[in-house]
């Protein structure tokens, strides 16, 4: 199943990136942010969705950035060529990430034209991805909790193992080693979370 993750400005387009949400949902696509867009709460000029797991500005946009670098693809919306500041940073951190970016509206900022292909449709941005399945980075902390959770657990258990029972067959620090890494990359921890 295609992943795939919605930006632009929640101020100016919340109905229609409601409609993007739905409309992915309908074909076949699992939009990993926002999943369930209702503006449910506010800190200031930054809106808080149904999906949002906590009430942290930095934690939602760290969740929305990680679902970016998940994702197959971004979608934007900007029906009138309108892209905030945080729409913005993430059609950046998009691009760096080599995350394709598709809209239908091309953005007013030439800038960020240059890094948007505009398509007719959604349906028409599903064909150029399915055409290229490169294979995205599977889900980490902030996007499935649970699961990540889970495979912390197990990993963890296993470098107790490894550091409390002593197998002279092994080297204990090759396990260590191979699970903390094994670890970082089943968590998906971003780099910028300091």
């Amino acid at each position: 199943m295609l992943r795939a993750t919605v930006s632009g400005s929640f101020h100016r387009h919340m109905g229609a990136i409601t409609t993007a949400v739905h409309e992915l949902a309908s074909l076949s696509v699992r939009v990993l942010s926002p999943a369930d867009p209702r503006v449910v709460a506010a800190q200031g000029e930054f809106l808080f969705v149904a999906s949002d797991r906590v009430m942290s500005v930095r934690l939602v946009q760290d969740r929305h950035l990680e679902s970016i670098r998940a994702a197959n693809f971004l979608w934007l919306v900007c029906p009138d060529g309108y892209v905030g500041q945080s729409a913005s940073m993430e059609v950046g951190f998009a691009a760096a990430a080599g995350v394709p970016i598709f809209a239908a509206h091309p953005p007013s900022d030439l800038t960020l034209r240059e890094y948007v292909t505009i398509v007719p449709t959604i349906a028409a941005a599903l064909c150029r991805v399915e055409a290229s399945s490169r294979p995205r980075r599977p889900e980490g902390l902030l996007i499935d909790p649970h699961a990540s959770i889970e495979k912390a657990h197990y990993i963890l258990e296993h470098i107790e193992a490894a550091l409390t029972y002593q197998d002279y067959s092994r080297d204990p620090a090759d396990i260590v080693h191979r699970d903390l890494a094994n670890l970082r990359e089943k968590l998906g921890l971003p780099a910028y979370m300091q």
